[in-house]
């Protein structure tokens, strides 16, 4: 098999599928309901490797705090069904097991020295003296309701693929720098014209605008509504020591970090930890009101109604509101320095809006509809005659030095640029953010090299790397038997 490896020299680069180190400092979030066959103690099995519902869970959740910092928070489960995320955790798992499956086969090793080395690099599980601290680590385990077993196991498995990608050698022939370096030194000279959508007037008949929400009403519903009564549970005069703080602090020290991912000093976390610490003493308060609330012992602070998405209430405790039946009295959440219970009291469905409620919002779809439709008239006649293209940039154009061109954004200059260099027509045209621009290539030629050859070594490296194993991955799929124990997972 390692002939084989050497023998392929395609690119590709592996995508890491463990976050372990990455996000080791992200909470868990639940991964949701799925439905697993006979084998209840796993997802999948590849050849001789089991993939445990631990390792599952535990990758998912850290994808999913990836994504949700990616977009501040502004991201729950239903996005994440989008996305396929679950799938793709365990596609990447998968893939993961096809190269264990080959690691072992080959007497490739990660030993628990190792991953005791890889634990105690850590910085979250560091003092402040840089020392590894075994309470850090064991707090960790804790609050992620993880056994050292199961998180170790996921470490060395990552290490253990980590040296089964070390086989592969990538590095770049002086061939493959010359074939590259020439793509890249290739340099058109164009003319174009950009069209904007803005510029395209739109006449509008009512009759035809109502004629179009007629075709189209399904597409403008009301906002579905919900009916709440919110009970609110406030910190009240808590004598906390600055001895509770620090100890607080010491215990759950790797959930304060800054944006680098390095643990804060106290002094620096003072604040949040003081609340979370208050969160903490009244949580059992908070779940003893939700009883008496539930029963009709306690009033609610608040009735309600909001549409759905309000920002009263976050991302998360929407996603719980949907999956919710009506008279349901939701566990209490923590929103900034208090928690609040719901009690679902009624859920009122989206209807279809009048003409008159949903106009404006018709009248912007009917203009985009016929600015495009006119907008792709305009492009194919200027494809036909090139003859008042007005804009020409005074350099040349080429991948190796990106320029910002006249009249354009820089992502729209990019957007120009790869098509540009994606085609093999001399006119064409590519949607840019506010319209189309359309042009033609009026002169081409080739740049001095100026060692840009010597300078593309990780990139082909990289190329190398990924086609490689992907091929690999595709060898190996096809000697180890795949079989999935889940169903329904998105």
């Amino acid at each position: 098999m390692i002939s084989w490896m050497q023998k392929h020299n395609k690119y590709l680069v592996i995508t890491i599928w463990v976050a372990t180190i990455a996000f080791i400092g992200a909470g868990f979030v639940g991964w949701g309901s799925v439905n697993f066959g006979s084998r209840a103690n796993s997802v999948a099995k590849v050849g001789d490797i089991n993939i445990p519902i631990t390792k599952y869970s535990f990758n998912y959740n850290n994808l999913y705090a990836q994504y949700a910092q990616k977009f501040k928070g502004k991201f729950d489960k239903k996005e994440a069904e989008k996305l396929g995320l679950g799938k793709a955790v365990l596609s990447n798992l998968i893939n993961e097991a096809l190269l264990l499956n080959f690691a072992k086969e080959n007497g490739i090793i990660t030993t628990d020295k190792e991953v005791a080395l890889e634990i105690i690099s850590f910085p979250q599980f560091k003092d402040k003296n840089g020392v590894f601290n075994k309470e850090y680590y064991e707090a960790f385990l804790r609050n992620r309701g993880l056994k050292a077993k199961d998180f170790e196991r996921v470490l060395k498995d990552e290490i253990t693929v980590k040296k089964v990608l070390k086989l592969i050698d990538v590095k770049p022939l002086p061939l493959e720098k010359e074939a590259i370096a020439s793509t890249l030194n290739i340099a058109d000279k164009i003319k174009y014209k950009i069209l904007k959508s803005k510029d395209i007037e739109v006449k509008v008949d009512e009759s035809a605008l109502k004629n179009f929400w007629e075709k189209n009403k399904l597409n403008y519903l009301t906002k579905q509504e919900y009916k709440l009564e919110l009970l609110w549970t406030k910190p009240k005069d808590l004598n906390i020591t600055d001895a509770e703080i620090e100890k607080y602090y010491k215990e759950n020290s790797f959930n304060y970090t800054n944006k680098k991912g390095e643990v804060l000093a106290l002094k620096d976390a003072k604040e949040q930890v003081l609340n979370d610490l208050k969160l903490k003493k009244i949580k059992k308060e908070a779940v003893i009101e939700r009883s008496r609330f539930k029963k009709g012992k306690i009033k609610p602070t608040e009735s309600i109604t909001l549409k759905e998405g309000d920002s009263k209430l976050p991302l998360k405790v929407w996603a719980e509101l949907k999956k919710s039946e009506n008279g349901r009295y939701l566990k209490p959440k923590a929103i900034k320095d208090r928690y609040l219970t719901i009690h679902l009291v009624d859920v009122i469905k989206p209807k279809v809006m009048t003409y008159k409620e949903a106009r404006e919002l018709a009248l912007k779809d009917y203009k985009a509809k016929k600015q495009e439709e006119k907008l792709n008239k305009l492009v194919e006649k200027s494809l036909k005659n090139s003859s008042d293209f007005n804009i020409e940039p005074k350099d040349y154009i080429s991948l190796s030095k990106f320029e910002v061109l006249p009249n354009l954004t820089p992502q729209d200059s990019i957007l120009v640029t790869r098509s540009l260099f994606g085609s093999d027509k001399r006119v064409n045209s590519v949607k840019v953010s506010d319209g189309v621009v359309v042009y033609k290539v009026v002169d081409q030629k080739i740049l001095d090299n100026n060692g840009t050859a010597n300078s593309l070594d990780k990139e082909i490296a990289t190329i190398k790397s990924s086609e490689l194993t992907s091929n690999l991955l595709k060898e190996l799929s096809s000697k180890y038997t795949t079989e999935v124990f889940i169903k329904d997972i998105k």
